[in-house]
């Protein structure tokens, strides 16, 4: 290896190891605490002078100061509680067609580790496929039986109302 190849490598090893060390060096936004998943003494960084465009002076502190939190030492254990269809609809292709239900999921935590009663559940949409036909020309699973035998209907809804 030559001196100038080893100089080369040298230098581009050293810029890569400064920039993992600064880009660990920053902490995440106050703002961006998430009480689902943050716990109290979680460090981040609170903006203390907003700038026109970006925050030009910051200040230490924790998830804990933005209000709802995990209690330190405590991991959410979540079951769901409650599963609520809201649309059907046909996933459709020329020869094969999936069956959606797109679903109204509320989580309760057994051990409700947020400080704040209102975090101990938590609700989401979400979109299954239950069923589905192969074969044909532009099947229709909005009518018939798919091939798990569920008797097939759309309302055409997409998404969830809450």
């Amino acid at each position: 290896m030559s001196n100038e190849y080893r100089r080369a490598l040298f230098i581009l090893l050293s810029v890569a190891a400064l920039m993992m060390f600064a880009v660990g060096a920053n902490a995440q936004d106050c703002d961006t605490c998430d009480p689902f998943a943050n716990h109290c003494s979680d460090y981040c960084d609170r903006c203390r002078i907003r700038g026109i465009d970006y925050c030009v002076s910051w200040q230490p502190s924790t998830c804990g100061d933005n209000g709802a939190c995990l209690t330190d030492n405590c991991t959410p254990s979540w079951s769901e509680t409650s599963r609520v269809t809201q649309g059907t609809y046909d996933g459709v292709s020329w020869n094969s067609c999936n069956h959606h239900l797109v679903q109204w999921v509320t989580e309760t935590d057994a051990n409700q580790c947020n400080t704040y009663e209102a975090f101990w559940t938590q609700s989401f949409c979400e979109d299954v496929i239950d069923d589905w036909k192969n074969g044909g020309f532009y099947p229709s699973c909005c009518n018939g039986y798919g091939e798990n035998g569920h008797a097939l209907s759309c309302n055409g809804y997409h998404s969830c109302t809450g």
